[in-house]
C-alpha cells in the first residue's frame, strides 16, 4: 500500500529554517568581540546559583563578604543582576551586580561613564587580567547616602572561591536551564506576538516546531549512518535518562557498552536466566556502580541481600565483554535532582527496556507499535495517536528499585515507575520522532512519516517544567489565549526553538534582539 502512495505534502516542513537562514544571512551583523574560552554566561550562572564557598568570601581588598541575595537576572540594559544585597565587613549594601570574565572589562566597556551602572555595589569577575583596576565611585543610592564607603565599588575575584574548577563548571552547566524566572520581566517580543492573533501565532509556532525536529534529525543523521538505528537510539535514550545532570556519564556508558554487546550476552545466557537482572548487572558494572557501597548487608532483608549478591556475581561472570575500563562511581551525580531520578533507578529502567525488546530492538519495536496504533487501511486515512504512544517507554517498577531510591535506602510506601510518562514523552519527542522521520524517509514510507506528524501535533496536556514556565512568561506573557496554543508538542517545541534562535543567541538581551521587528515585518 505504501509504495502506491502519490506525492504528498511532507508532514514536517523546513519553512521556518529557510526563514531563519535567510534572516540571519541578510541581517546586519555587528562586529563580534574576540571569543573567550570561558563565556561570560558561565560567570552569570555561577553567580545565579552561588556555586562558590559559603564561608570565607572576601573582596579583592580583603574585606569580608557575605551575599544575602544575588539579585534578579537582568535582561535589558545595565548590570547583569539587579537589586542584590551584600554585607561587607558586616555592613549592609543594596544595589546591582556586574559580572565579567576579566576585571579590566569594566574599564574597557566604559561602565563608569554609563549612568545605568550608577547603582552597582559589587563587581564580580573570574580573573583580574593584567592590570589591577580600581573602580571610581559612580553614584548614590536612592536614599542619598554614598553608594560605597571608601568611594569605590567592591570587587570579587570569584576564581579563588569556586567549589569546582572553572573548566569543569563550563562543561557541567546546562545553559538552556538559565535564566531563572523573574516575574517582573517580559521580553520585548511579547507585544508584537500578542498582536499577531492566534491564527498567525499558531502558524509561526508550528513552523518553528517542525524546524526543531529537522534540526534534531541533522544531529542524528550521521550517527545513524555510522552506528545504525538501534545504537543511535540507545545512546539518545541513555542521555535522556540522565538529563540534565547525568547526561554525560550516561552517554559515555552507552558508547562504552554498545547495545549489541548487551543483546549478545542476553541471548547467549543459559535458559531460565533472568535477562532483565542480567542486563542490570552488566549496566551497573559498566557504570561503576556495582559495588553499592551504601548498602549495609547486615541491615538488608534476606531477599534484598540475595538480589545484590546475584547481580554482583553476574557482573563478575560477564565483565570480560566490556571493551575498556568501566566508569567510576565519582562520575555520577546525585545532588540537585529528585531521588526518583537517581542513576540507580534510571539504569535499572534502561536495563529492562533492553531486555523487554530483546528480539527486535527498542527502536524497531517502537516503529512497529506506531504503525499498528496510528495507521488504518484503505481510504479511511489516519487515526490520531493513542495516549499509549507517548507511554511506550514507560517502565513499571519491579523488584528492588520499585521501592528504593538508593542501595540499602528507605523502603518506599508504594512502588514507583522506573521511567514515568513525562520522561517517556520527552524520549518520544526528542529522540523517537526525529529518528523515526529519518527512518521513514529512508524507507520512502509516507504513511509512517504522516504518523509521526500526527503524533507530534496530537493534543495532549501540556508539558510543564521550570524552563517552559519561564518561556511562557517571557515570550507569551502568560496570556491565557496565547499559552492555550501550547496544547501539543509541536507548538511547545516551536516556542523553544524561537527562544533558542533569538533569545539565546542574543544572551537574553532584548535590546540587541531584532526578533520583535522580525515579527512585525514578516508575520504581522
Amino acid at each position: 500500500m505504501e509504495n502506491k502512495m502519490t506525492a504528498v505534502k511532507p508532514a514536517f516542513t523546513d519553512a521556518y529554517l529557510k526563514f531563519t537562514s535567510q534572516y540571519f544571512h541578510s541581517a546586519v551583523k555587528e562586529e563580534e568581540e574576540p571569543k573567550l574560552k570561558i563565556p561570560e554566561k558561565v560567570i552569570r550562572c555561577i553567580w545565579n546559583d552561588q556555586i562558590f564557598k559559603d564561608t570565607g568570601l572576601a573582596t579583592t581588598d580583603g574585606e569580608t563578604l557575605e551575599v544575602l541575595f544575588p539579585g534578579y537576572w537582568n535582561f535589558g540594559r545595565g548590570p547583569d543582576f539587579k537589586s542584590a544585597a551584600i554585607k561587607v565587613n558586616d555592613k549592609l549594601y543594596e544595589g546591582d551586580v556586574e559580572l565579567h570574565v576579566y576585571g579590566s572589562d569594566w574599564k574597557a566597556h566604559k561602565h563608569s561613564e554609563n549612568p545605568d551602572y550608577d547603582n552597582v555595589v559589587l563587581h564580580v569577575f573570574m580573573w583580574k587580567s593584567r592590570a589591577k583596576t580600581k573602580m571610581a565611585a559612580t553614584g548614590n543610592t536612592a536614599k542619598g547616602m554614598p553608594l560605597i564607603a571608601g568611594a569605590h565599588i567592591f570587587e570579587l575575584e570569584v576564581k579563588n572561591f569556586l567549589k569546582k574548577g572553572i573548566l569543569q563548571l563550563n562543561d557541567e552547566l546546562e545553559f538552556n536551564n538559565y535564566p531563572v524566572l523573574n516575574t517582573f520581566n517580559l521580553g520585548l517580543c511579547h507585544d508584537p506576538l500578542s498582536r499577531l492573533g492566534t491564527t498567525k501565532l499558531e502558524k509561526l509556532l508550528n513552523a518553528a516546531g517542525d524546524a526543531r525536529i529537522l534540526t534534531k534529525m541533522e544531529r542524528y543523521h550521521d550517527k545513524v549512518i555510522a552506528n545504525g538505528y538501534e545504537q543511535t537510539f540507545y545512546e539518545g535514550l541513555a542521555e535522556a535518562l540522565g538529563y540534565p545532570i547525568n547526561k554525560e556519564p550516561f552517554h559515555t556508558l552507552a558508547e562504552n557498552l554498545p547495545v549489541a554487546v548487551i543483546k549478545e550476552i542476553l541471548m547467549a545466557a543459559p535458559p531460565g536466566e533472568d535477562k532483565a537482572l542480567l542486563s542490570q548487572a552488566i549496566l551497573f558494572g559498566a557504570a561503576g556502580l556495582i559495588g553499592f557501597e551504601s548498602a549495609d548487608a547486615r541491615s538488608l532483608a534476606a531477599h534484598d541481600r540475595k538480589y545484590f549478591k546475584k547481580i554482583q556475581g553476574l557482573w563478575e561472570q560477564y565483565k570480560g565483554y566490556l571493551h575498556g575500563p568501566p566508569l567510576t562511581a565519582r562520575q555520577w551525580k546525585f545532588g540537585g535532582m529528585r531521588p526518583a531520578n537517581f542513576p540507580y533507578r534510571r539504569i535499572a529502567g534502561l536495563a529492562r527496556l533492553i531486555a523487554d525488546h530483546l528480539a527486535r530492538g527498542i527502536f524497531d519495536d517502537f516503529m512497529q507499535y506506531l504503525r499498528s496504533t496510528i495507521l488504518t487501511p484503505g481510504d479511511k486515512g489516519y487515526n490520531l495517536p493513542t495516549r499509549q504512544s507517548f507511554n511506550f517507554f514507560c517502565v513499571a517498577g519491579k523488584e528492588y528499585w520499585a521501592r528504593h531510591y538508593t542501595p540499602g535506602g528507605k523502603v518506599l510506601k508504594n512502588p514507583q515507575q522506573l521511567i514515568g510518562p513525562d520522561r517517556s514523552r520527552e524520549i518520544t519527542v526528542n529522540i523517537g520522532i526525529p529518528l523515526g522521520i529519518i527512518y521513514a524517509r529512508a524507507s520512502k514510507s509516507v504513511p509512517l512519516e504522516t504518523a509521526f506528524g500526527l503524533l507530534f501535533q496530537a493534543e495532549k496536556k501540556p508539558t510543564d517544567n521550570k524552563w517552559l514556565r519561564f518561556m511562557k512568561h517571557y515570550l507569551l506573557g502568560n496570556n491565557k489565549e496565547m499559552v492555550g496554543l501550547l496544547n501539543n508538542d509541536k507548538r511547545t517545541q516551536g516556542m523553544m526553538q524561537v527562544y533558542q534562535d533569538f533569545c539565546t543567541k542574543n544572551k537574553n538581551n532584548c535590546l540587541r534582539c531584532q526578533f520583535p521587528g522580525v515579527v512585525e515585518k514578516y508575520f504581522s
